[in-house]
This record gives C-alpha cells, sequence and structure tokens, in this order.
C-alpha cells in the first residue's frame, strides 16, 4: 500500500511538473519580446486634440502582433476615441487600431493588439498616438523613458527626442512546439539557479 502511494504522488508530481507547462504553453497567444522599461525621470506627454505622440522603436522579434505601454487617464476624464496608427520604416500606414478612452483606466497598462507582422524582426516601425477629439481637460498622458536597444526617439511638438515611452513589444509565436520548449528552457533556468 506505501509503495503504491509512492509511485501515485511520484507519477502525479512529475505529470504536474512536465505534462500541464506543455498544455498551459500551447494556449499562449503572444509572447512579449522584454519586460516594460522603468519610467525613469522622463516625465510623460499629454495627448490631445492635435497634440499626437509619436515613437519609434525597433521590434526584436518576427511576428508583431501587439504593442503594450503604460497610458495614464487622469481622473479618468477621456471618453473619446483614442487612434492608433502605425507606420513601417518607409512610412507606409501597415496598421489602425481604435480604442476608446473611457476603457482605459489612470495608468492601465494597455495591449494595443493587431494581426500579426510576419516578417518584422529587426525593423524599425513607428506609432502615432491621437485623441482628435479630446479637449485640453481630457488628455491622455504617455510615460516617457530613456533610449534602449528597442526604444529609439519619439516625436512631440514637432521636435525629436531620444527614448519615448516605456514599450513592450509582444509577438505571435512561431509555433506551438517553440512555444512549449520556450517555457521548459525558462523552467529549467530558473531552477538551475
Amino acid at each position: 500500500m506505501n509503495n503504491k502511494l509512492v509511485v501515485f504522488t511520484t507519477t502525479f508530481i512529475l505529470f504536474v511538473l512536465l505534462i500541464v507547462p506543455a498544455i498551459l504553453a500551447s494556449l499562449i497567444k503572444m509572447i512579449p519580446a522584454n519586460d516594460q522599461p522603468g519610467y525613469g525621470s522622463g516625465g510623460s506627454v499629454s495627448v490631445y486634440g492635435e497634440r499626437t505622440f509619436t515613437q519609434y522603436f525597433v521590434s526584436k522579434n518576427k511576428n508583431l502582433t501587439a504593442i503594450g505601454t503604460t497610458i495614464k487617464n487622469p481622473n479618468l476624464k477621456n471618453k473619446k476615441d483614442i487612434v492608433f496608427n502605425l507606420y513601417d520604416q518607409d512610412n507606409n500606414l501597415i496598421r489602425t487600431v481604435n480604442l476608446n478612452g473611457f476603457n482605459i483606466g489612470d495608468g492601465d497598462f494597455i495591449k494595443i493588439v493587431f494581426e500579426p507582422i510576419i516578417d518584422s524582426q529587426n525593423k524599425k516601425y513607428y506609432f502615432n498616438l491621437a485623441s482628435p477629439d479630446a479637449k485640453q481637460d481630457e488628455i491622455i498622458e504617455v510615460f516617457l523613458t530613456e533610449p534602449t536597444d528597442e526604444i529609439v526617439e519619439y516625436i512631440y511638438d514637432d521636435e525629436k527626442h531620444l527614448g519615448g515611452a516605456p514599450i513592450v513589444t509582444f509577438h505571435k509565436p512561431e509555433s506551438r512546439l517553440k512555444t512549449v520548449k520556450l517555457v521548459y528552457l525558462n523552467l529549467l533556468s530558473k531552477l538551475l539557479d
């Protein structure tokens, strides 16, 4: 009886450690390319009306499918449309996403999801964030950070600056098998640290 309990317990633990992560990993729809950089001392910029924010960045992986950043909606006053336009390095508009300020809290991490860009690895892109119908008391604010190898520069009030919004790029996994392999490699590296 005691032997059967040990075998059952060992089998159950191995199942949980080896099979459950594979099942869960196969359900992952997008993988972040990095952690969100800190805000630093860059402050923030206001977006409303004619004031837009343009961010240049480099996609480090294939299948770019989302961009995440923290947006501030002070006192939840902006309930207007927020337009996200994504351009390639040749100034071609490749994706547009419409958000609504009503769905953005004060300091929420927002993930802007679009159709994957298959050949995005190591390519430069830029996006424009605007809230054209918002007035000065209905601003949204974009936090700023120092430049990184992914966050290049931004344009605000027609002036270029180094750095930009602390963004995270998300990428669609190439295959479920590669995602499962990545999860196991990360799990193994955590166990060996």
